[in-house]
């Protein structure tokens, strides 16, 4: 079993929140920075590996999103117990409306790596939450 100190597990939480940030941004180039050359993005929108197909992934995804969402990664937490370093969220996409409704909300789990460039995302999970399930909208996460 790995423990990661304080600084990893910062650097790791500061690593999932740039990656919402930066989908905010419509940063696609920056986003797939983020992952090791041959990191992966895999769930319910689709399978990618390595940073060209990812760019080219994400930035396909956003096209389709309006204008504007704001990505926010929710509830992190930080789990090295399984060797690898993870850090579990909740992702919401809000849209910019005038009362901010959530458009979507995602389970995602990162796996990290360290690299020369420091941590990098070796695998990230998306799976799609439904919004439309009685209870998610009164804040129940299933």
């Amino acid at each position: 079993m790995t423990v990661i100190g304080a600084d990893d597990a910062l650097a790791l939480l500061q690593l999932a929140a740039r990656a919402d940030t930066l989908a905010t941004q419509r940063d696609a180039a920056g986003y797939a920075a983020l992952f090791t050359q041959d990191g992966v993005m895999d769930g319910d929108e689709g399978r990618s590996a390595g940073r060209e197909e990812l760019s080219a992934a994400v930035a396909h995804v956003w096209d389709a999103e309006p204008p504007g969402t704001l990505h926010l990664t929710c509830n992190a937490v930080v789990d090295d117990d399984a060797g690898t370093p993870t850090v579990a969220s909740i992702l919401l996409l809000l849209t910019p409306q005038a009362a901010g409704s959530v458009a979507n909300a995602a389970r995602v789990v990162q796996r990290f790596r360290p690299t020369p460039e420091g941590w990098r995302i070796s695998s990230r999970q998306i799976t799609l939450i439904s919004t439309t399930t009685p209870g998610v909208a009164r804040g129940e996460l299933p």
